[in-house]
């Protein structure tokens, strides 16, 4: 179990008020209803196993006690910031955190998967409140995978999923320690500013799995294969289409083989 002392030791004086859990049904849901009583910007809940974790378009996410699951309350001074900005910021910093701590190098599928050696090692879900056409908070969701859980991962994403470290042991406190970096980057990536945005927006481009690749895009209207060319300064996907058209894809999400 999470070590609270040892993450807060290791996270320093990063501007942010930790919640280290023993468990939880979802660190989403738990900060969402802090948010709703006044929670100031910046409070994060962490904990290593959550019982109804949740993904994007209403799917379950798999929390077994082997990974980090974290939630950071914002409070968005502007109203000019999009709404795929957070997802996409939070995406890099996962990267850079994965990266200091593990040595290994990540990469992004888009819009919220973070991959390292091929395999999905951390899903994001930002969800939201708006009034008057404009946020009054946002959350964004966190979950990644330490360690390979006991017995190994279900059937249905086994051969896809993945962990920072996988086969051998983990150095010790690894879980402290990685938490401790991702707050400190997620605290450096989603202040959003124009020139924070810049920078986000650009490592994203650099760190992309599927920029110049064929992809499905899976929208709405159903799955329509494609090219992902480019990543926007709005962090949507712009693709070509086997006819030669190009678009733009806003929500949603893609499949590649990989």
């Amino acid at each position: 179990m999470l070590k609270e002392e040892k993450l807060l030791e290791a996270a320093g004086d990063c501007g942010c008020e930790i919640h280290v859990i023993p468990e939880t049904g979802s660190t989403n849901d738990d900060m969402k209803a802090m948010a709703a009583y006044g929670a100031p910007e910046g409070t994060v809940i962490v904990t290593d196993k959550q019982n109804t974790g949740k993904g994007r378009m209403g799917r379950s996410f798999f929390s077994p006690r082997s990974g980090v699951y974290l939630s950071m309350l914002l409070r968005p001074a502007s109203d000019m910031v999009q709404a795929l900005h957070f997802t996409v910021a939070a995406a890099v910093a996962v990267c850079r955190a994965v990266e200091k701590i593990s040595g290994r190098k990540a990469e992004i599928k888009w819009v919220n998967d973070v991959y390292v050696d091929g395999r999905k090692v951390c899903g994001i879900l930002a969800e939201g409140s708006v009034s008057g056409g404009r946020p009054d908070w946002v959350v964004v969701g966190i979950g990644t995978n330490i360690t390979s859980p006991e017995g190994g991962f279900p059937e249905e994403f086994a051969s896809r999923a993945g962990a920072l470290f996988e086969g051998k042991n983990a150095p010790r406190d690894i879980s402290e320690l990685y938490a401790a970096e991702l707050i400190k980057e997620l605290r450096r990536c989603l202040s959003l500013s124009q020139d924070t945005i810049a920078e986000v927006i650009s490592e994203y481009r650099r760190r992309s799995l599927v920029i110049g690749r064929d992809i499905v895009a899976v929208t709405p209207s159903g799955e329509k294969p494609c090219r992902a060319i480019d990543i926007t300064d709005a962090a949507e996907l712009m693709v070509e289409y086997p006819d030669g058209r190009r678009g733009i894809l806003y929500s949603g999400e893609v499949s590649l083989k990989i």
